[in-house]
């Protein structure tokens, strides 16, 4: 195989062709004897859950399979790593050695790949690259990008059907909970025909729905309901009410005893509000401001996610920054403000 940087191949997905898995991409897995499976800093449950059904689909195919990320797995998806947690990025240069294709599930761009930018050039000749994002990175190797995809999850269930490969109860199960994230379990804009049938056979296959949903959306810890009241007290509506902005500050993760990784979601608490279209999310975590971005219908906050340097869907985007929070603050409302 040779899908070097310089002749890197993309397949953006019509929808004629969604769904459809590249012949290119079939081959490479099928030909391929040993994986190396690799996600996203500050993985969600989709990346996780893809991530979880390639490996343990891939090992009883009889690949050989190894899985490596930049952060840890958040306590919410810790059953999806019961048996094996993945590697870290000290081990790269190592695992990827020993692998015939690397496969990046869930994200394109450099950037969300915290400490590989060195390593990933050594090995475009052997890379496949499967996301779902509106704003695609250039990585090298193998892109499948469909932005038509509700999740990744998706495209990974449609990858394994195509392969033949199997799949048992553990993971399906891994895989609806890579669906049912990004959907915000069938809730957010997203969720559409094509993301339901996948669901509906991974339930038909055993998977226990309101087991996984008790697993998933009722089993935080206090810390985290008392992190989400400091945010709501930092509600502020702009725009006629259309923006909500909300922060979380360092003071309020220590005041709650609450961990960066349970931030995941609570922005979309403001979308509760009848008026508002768009909501802000500024957090102080690892010494950046973090920026998420929700909206209903009217604006495409990748497209303000980008200005920034960040990306991802049109309803949920992002970006970090090196600049304090109170800097970026005025900015990104004026941003939003603008495209309301």
């Amino acid at each position: 195989m040779s899908y070097g940087r310089k002749s890197q191949r993309t397949w953006s997905v019509s929808a004629k062709s969604a769904g459809k898995v590249p012949a290119k991409v079939l081959a490479a897995l099928r030909k391929a004897g040993s994986l190396l499976v690799v996600t996203h800093a500050r993985p969600d449950g989709d990346a996780l859950g893809s991530m979880a059904a390639l490996t343990r689909s891939a090992r009883a195919a009889g690949k050989t399979v190894a899985m490596l990320m930049p952060d840890g797995v958040p306590m919410r998806y810790a059953f999806l790593f019961a048996a094996e947690t993945p590697a870290g990025v000290e081990r790269f240069a190592e695992l990827a050695g020993r692998a015939e294709l690397v496969v990046i599930v869930d994200t394109s761009v450099l950037g969300q790949l915290d400490g590989l930018d060195k390593h990933l050039p050594a090995v475009a000749d052997k890379l496949v690259v499967i996301d779902h994002h509106a704003t695609p990175g250039r990585l090298g190797g193998l892109l499948w990008n469909d932005p038509s995809a509700a999740a990744c999850g998706v495209m990974l269930a449609e990858l394994l059907e195509a392969l033949g490969w199997p799949m048992d109860l553990t993971t399906a199960e891994a895989m609806l909970t890579a669906i049912v994230s990004d959907t915000g379990w069938f809730q957010f804009a997203n969720t559409d025909a094509r993301c339901l049938r996948r669901a509906a056979a991974l339930l038909e296959a055993g998977v226990a729905a309101t087991g996984l949903y008790d697993r998933l959306f009722r089993n935080d810890r206090p810390q985290r309901l008392k992190l989400t009241a400091r945010m709501l007290a930092s509600l502020e509506l702009h725009g006629e009410g259309q923006l909500a902005v909300m922060t979380i500050r360092k003071a309020d993760f220590a005041a709650a005893g609450a961990k960066a990784e349970e931030t995941e979601n609570l922005i979309n608490e403001a979308l509760r509000i009848g008026s508002v279209e768009a909501a802000v999310l500024l957090t102080e975590v690892d010494g950046m401001t973090r920026v998420s971005l929700r909206s209903r219908r009217r604006i495409d906050v990748s497209a303000v996610a980008q200005r920034f340097g960040g990306g991802g869907h049109q309803r949920a985007a992002g970006f970090r920054s090196t600049e304090p929070l109170d800097a970026v603050k005025p900015r990104i409302v004026q941003a939003v403000i603008e495209e309301l």
